[in-house]
C-alpha cells in the first residue's frame, strides 16, 4: 500500500508510541489533579492532634478551624476546606451549622455526611 522504506516504518512507529505515551500520560493528570491525594506526614501531627482525629465524637468548630482540621470531615478536601474559611472570611462567623449549604460545593448530600461531626462552639 505505502511504499515506505524501513527507517520510515521505524520512524512512524515510534512517533505513534509517543503520542500513546502522551495520551496515558494527560488521561493519568485528569484523573489526579494536582491538589487532590492529601497526604499529612506524621511529623507534622503533634500529639494532641492525633489525639483530636482519634478521639470518637469530637466535633470539629467550623468557626476556628484550620484547613487542615477541616480536611478530616469527610468528603471534605483541601479545596473545598480553603472555601470554607475563605467564606467565614467573607461574610463572617457561621450562624448555624446549616449555613455550610451556601458554601460552593456543599450540598444537600455532603451535608448530611458532616452535620454530625462539625459544631459552632
Amino acid at each position: 500500500m505505502f511504499n515506505l522504506e524501513r527507517l520510515e516504518k521505524k520512524l512512524i512507529v515510534f512517533l505513534l508510541a509517543a503520542l500513546l505515551a502522551g495520551t496515558g500520560v494527560i488521561v493519568y493528570k485528569r484523573s489526579f489533579p494536582a491538589g487532590s491525594l492529601h497526604i499529612e506526614s506524621p511529623e507534622g501531627l503533634s500529639t494532641s492532634s492525633v489525639r483530636d482525629v482519634l478521639r470518637p465524637g469530637k466535633k470539629i468548630n467550623i468557626n476556628k478551624a484550620s484547613v487542615e482540621e477541616l480536611t478530616n470531615l469527610k468528603g471534605v478536601g483541601p479545596a473545598l476546606a480553603g472555601r470554607i474559611a475563605e467564606y467565614r472570611l467573607k461574610k463572617g462567623l457561621f450562624i448555624s451549622i446549616e449555613d455550610l449549604k451556601n458554601v460552593p460545593g456543599i450540598g444537600e448530600k455532603l451535608f448530611f455526611k458532616i452535620k454530625d461531626d462539625v459544631s459552632l462552639e
